[in-house]
């Protein structure tokens, strides 16, 4: 089921949004917080998970839950989304030491492309989440959709006639 506040941000589940709507309220967060709780919030391992990812203390990401066993391929897919749309880059590659081969840090840095991230059930949300980290980008436009196009299409056959 589907939940939406105000009817613009949709929430994968009432528990997605009971999570994003405490979170908000405790941590007054800007754009880059807003996006990283409702991301984290997506699915229940991740969400049940909150301190893992975020030490809401020093306001800071936990970058190293990457390596945490409990991650799934989907939970990988909302953690490296929740910290790029945080950080703007990819922070999970640091969490890798000195001793670590650049391969694996090659590696951790190209799992953040669309595809290895977006091709999963949550993909509409994580839409919902890069809305919400560029607000900007996404408030009302005049859009051409396909009622205008029949509504331009019927005047112009009645201009015609």
């Amino acid at each position: 089921m589907i939940f939406y506040e105000n009817g613009r941000t949709m929430f994968e589940s009432e528990e997605h949004y009971s999570f994003y709507i405490e979170k908000v309220g405790k941590l007054n967060p800007d754009a880059y917080l807003k996006a990283l709780i409702y991301a984290v919030g997506i699915c229940p391992d991740t969400r049940r998970r909150w301190q893992s990812f975020y030490d809401e203390a020093d306001r800071s990401i936990k970058p190293e839950v990457i390596n945490e066993g409990w991650q799934t391929g989907t939970t990988y897919k909302i953690t490296r989304l929740a910290y790029q749309l945080f950080t703007d880059g990819t922070p999970t590659a640091i969490t890798y030491d000195e001793k670590d081969s650049p391969t694996e840090n090659f590696k951790e840095c190209s799992q953040y492309s669309v595809s290895d991230i977006f091709c999963c059930e949550y993909a509409p949300f994580f839409v919902e989440a890069i809305k919400l980290r560029y607000p900007e980008y996404f408030s009302s436009r005049n859009v051409y959709t396909e009622e205008k196009r029949l509504v331009d299409q019927l005047r112009s056959e009645q201009e015609k006639n």
